[in-house]
């Protein structure tokens, strides 16, 4: 156990009581912090508490974020219906759609890969992390790719519609959609609180074991 005369390592003008289970540092009775029998130092404590913190929660403004991502990709879906031609090939509904391989077919199936991949993670709860995030950006990216190249590379001859144009719109919110908080790595403790353990019963007890 700790010598008397020793000093706290984060407090030099403060006696030791306790020294940590881990590294063996000198603490007083303000940085001990009793752990599942053991007593340990701020530094050690987020290691020993690793897995039992609650994950951070998403903030309302995430949720409204990620809810940006299923609105783009219904719209860019609900494009892919509209004419995208005024005339000619694409300008009936399910214009983007046809026998014949051109960019708006990209821009369609991009759409509703995006939105039953943002269901699925919406649904099932399951945690939106940088996987899911990085996917969903990517269609979104690919939705916008493929109505861009279209209004770009028409086929054939005539002026464009609406569908694509909505399709780049919908494209543009499903992408800063991605763009949402949870799930994103970071530490699991910026910073530990110093606990005060100096309450009667916890004193008593450190002050004993030094003797």
């Amino acid at each position: 156990m700790q010598d008397k005369a020793s000093k706290c390592s984060n407090h030099p003008g403060t006696a030791a009581v306790a020294e940590c289970a881990e590294c063996g540092a000198a603490l007083c009775l303000n940085c001990s912090v009793p752990v599942r029998g053991k007593v340990l130092g701020a530094e050690c404590l987020p290691e020993e508490l690793r897995g039992e913190l609650p994950a951070p929660q998403a903030t309302r403004r995430d949720r409204v974020r990620f809810a940006w991502t299923g609105v783009g990709a219904t719209i860019a879906v609900v494009a892919s219906v509209l004419p995208w031609k005024r005339y000619g090939l694409g300008s009936g509904l399910f214009g983007a759609w046809g026998a014949t391989m051109r960019w708006s077919i990209l821009a369609g199936a991009a759409s509703i890969a995006c939105l039953l991949l943002w269901a699925l993670v919406s649904i099932a709860g399951m945690k939106p992390g940088r996987t899911w995030r990085g996917a969903l950006r990517i269609l979104a990216i690919l939705i916008g790719v493929g109505a861009a190249l279209h209004l770009l590379r028409r086929p054939g001859f005539g002026p464009q519609a609406i569908g694509p144009w909505v399709c780049l719109a919908g494209a543009a919110i499903a992408f800063t959609g991605t763009f949402f908080g949870p799930g994103v790595p970071g530490p699991l403790l910026a910073k530990v609180p110093v606990v005060d353990s100096g309450r009667h019963g916890e004193q008593n007890r450190l002050v004993q074991g030094e003797d």
